[in-house]
């Protein structure tokens, strides 16, 4: 089976929805393909925390307002009679419970999942490139060797930063793949401790709040500043990897 021919079939494998040869097929398929395996592996990792991350979320004022409107409309042309006064309240709770379920899986879906899919994905890759031998595409502590080689290599240029003077010394640089875009990895070294720095074009101009997570021992930061978006990953302590991030912002 090929990966473009299994692709599209991996969530109907995940929800039940294949035939049993051709769940069997998919599963052989993925257990043996480390692409395909790892997007499945994804897959389930974000239904998952659908199932039991969700957040309860009102639905807004003005959709409840929409919704009850449309509702008294269409009861006002029934004729009164108290079983379809009961019948309609019943559809409103109905639509309003759905209306909400639907908010909170949007977003859910927008907000955490997507952050805690893009946050596994930066952690790999970081770890990767301390297990392997691709740390480093670009070895060089000057950063007007750096920025100039991502030339053509990405559709954007980095900022190519050394804080040496400060304890961060720019090391090198590589091209690394996040949510299956080219992105810049930057790396930073802190005494012992190797700091990856992950940057890419924001699909928003707009600037978003500096955020800090854990994941498996690591600790990682991530900001959207002038259009890019940046995380940076380590296992420094929190606050020195905070002192990073401040000096690159």
């Amino acid at each position: 089976m090929r990966c473009a021919s299994s692709r599209h079939l991996l969530e109907l494998h995940l929800d039940g929805e294949l035939s049993a040869s051709e769940s069997a097929e998919i599963q052989e398929h993925v257990e043996n393909c480390v692409s395909c395996g790892g997007l499945y592996q994804r897959l389930e990792r974000l239904q998952t925390d659908i199932r039991t991350q969700v957040i309860r979320h009102r639905a807004p004022a003005q959709l409840q307002q929409s919704i009850q409107a449309a509702l008294r409309k269409a009861a006002a042309s029934e004729p009164p009679a108290p079983r379809i006064h009961w019948n309609w309240m019943a559809v409103a709770a109905s639509v309003l419970l759905f209306a909400s379920m639907a908010w909170n899986v949007a977003f859910l879906r927008s907000r955490d999942s997507a952050r805690d899919v893009v946050a596994r994905e930066v952690l790999s890759s970081h770890l990767r490139s301390l297990m392997g031998t691709h740390l480093l595409d670009v070895p060089s502590s000057d950063q007007h060797t750096v920025k100039p080689w991502f030339n053509g290599k990405l559709n954007f240029s980095p900022d190519v930063r050394d804080f040496a003077s400060q304890g961060f010394r720019l090391v090198g640089g590589r091209v690394e793949y996040i949510s299956d875009r080219p992105v810049a990895a930057l790396v930073y070294q802190r005494r012992q401790h190797i700091i990856n720095l992950f940057t890419w074009p924001s699909l928003s101009s707009s600037q978003s709040g500096y955020s800090e997570m854990q994941r498996n021992g690591y600790n990682l930061v991530s900001w959207t500043e002038h259009g890019i978006t940046c995380w940076a990953v380590s296992d420094l302590q929190t606050g020195e990897l905070e002192q990073f991030a401040q000096l690159y912002k």
